[in-house]
């Protein structure tokens, strides 16, 4: 059984540093009110006498809570007999394996959880945790199967004639969400037509013709509405990734990010492009996760471990930065990175086809987590160019720089 030894009771130690701060506690409490301080001090006791209080019952709290935590292991240990044998195998094994602390508390809530059915001990969750996937008909036999109706929009058939309602359908064939509007025929296009929009390659627009074309039994037009948001059709929008920086402006409050970070790459970026137009910016903090450059932020001291760094990729896109200051707050602290690249790319209608990750290692392999995210949520577009700068600080603001001028272009 996975669990962690509590460390016997020991002597209270005593040092010159918790006998200074007793005594600066104790005038203090005078000095908050000095028309009393004589009463106050009359009430108040030596710093032996303190000593010799603590000597005797630091010993007795941690027997206190050492015999607390063996009881909860011993209620818990009972509960655990109370499976079947099998069961109990199955539990053992996702217990050694399970990442939550080897503690009693958390191995009493761990059989909770399998007695309620939140855990299925023989598939946990966290070693087979389905991968949320989207529904799509890549081979569809006919347009119900691949087309499902959705509503009614209204539209103009002919100029300066009154709005008519026509059905919307939505459906994926493997390559994005397709919304497809129906519009009948009319005298100047004896044709019926449908206007496809979202991301769809010429291959889905034949598919979605010879489909309509069986189910109306006569010939369909197919138009695309929305160019395809790819580098290959011309499109481009850039987007710039900058780590954190340990020079910050001190000005109290909360400041916009670009303002608040004055390191060098911040420098050479704020530099080259002073109107903010050449690429949306976000950057990645040891605090604040990733966030839009535009972000009002507050002055901090952080640094990016290998442990946050892992803790921030498992988080993925739905985890808020700031984490709550402790485990009973509320989870509504900061933002989470799905919200702020949702709208540095518009909702996904102007998906980044240029990126720049810039910074040190452990900030681009959260970066690099980060971006597939990004991708699945759409707002980069499967053909992006990723640019990595890390190196020697002169050669990246060069690289940085180099970025920035081929967006004049």
């Amino acid at each position: 059984m996975r669990f962690s030894k509590w460390p016997r009771p020991t002597a209270y130690v005593e040092t010159s540093r918790k006998r200074a701060a007793f005594l600066t506690r104790q005038r203090r409490d005078r000095e908050k009110l000095p028309l009393f301080a004589g009463m106050i001090a009359a009430t108040q006791h030596s710093v032996e006498e303190e000593m010799a209080r603590r000597a005797e019952w630091w010993p007795q709290q941690q027997q206190r809570l050492r015999d607390e935590r063996a009881a909860v292991w011993r209620r818990a240990r009972n509960r655990l007999f109370e499976f079947g044998e099998g069961s109990r195998s199955a539990i053992r094994r996702a217990w050694r394996d399970c990442p939550y602390p080897a503690d009693p508390y958390s191995f009493a809530d761990f059989l909770h959880q399998i007695r309620v059915g939140k855990l299925d001990p023989e598939r946990p969750s966290w070693k087979y945790h389905a991968r949320a996937e989207a529904n799509t008909t890549p081979c569809p036999t006919s347009f119900a199967e691949a087309f499902k109706r959705v509503g009614r929009q209204v539209v103009e058939l002919v100029p300066g004639m009154p709005k008519s309602e026509v059905p919307q359908y939505c459906g994926n064939l493997g390559n994005g969400i397709l919304f497809l509007t129906v519009i009948p025929p009319t005298d100047n296009d004896p044709r019926p037509r449908i206007d496809v929009r979202g991301v769809c390659t010429d291959a889905d627009i034949a598919l979605i013709g010879r489909l309509a074309s069986a189910a109306e039994q006569r010939e369909v037009r197919v138009v695309r509405v929305d160019v395809p948001q790819t580098r290959a059709a011309g499109f481009s929008h850039r987007l710039l990734i900058l780590a954190c920086s340990a020079t910050k402006r001190r000005d109290p409050g909360w400041m916009p990010a670009w303002e608040r970070y004055d390191g060098p790459l911040w420098q050479t970026w704020r530099a080259v492009d002073p109107q903010r137009r050449l690429a949306r910016v976000g950057f990645v903090s040891a605090r604040y996760g990733f966030r839009s450059a535009d972000s009002p932020i507050e002055h901090y001291d952080a640094r990016l471990t290998p442990d946050l760094a892992k803790r921030m990729i498992a988080g993925g896109m739905g985890t808020r930065w700031p984490r709550p200051p402790s485990a009973g707050k509320p989870d509504n602290y900061g933002s989470h990175p799905g919200c702020e690249i949702a709208s540095l790319a518009y909702h996904g209608t102007r998906p980044f086809t240029d990126v720049a990750l810039v910074g040190g290692h452990l900030y681009l392999k959260v970066m690099r987590a980060f971006l597939e995210g990004f991708r699945e949520m759409r707002c980069i577009t499967p053909d992006a160019e990723v640019t990595e700068i890390n190196a020697g600080i002169g050669v990246m603001r060069a690289k940085l720089r180099a970025w920035l001028e081929e967006g004049r272009q």
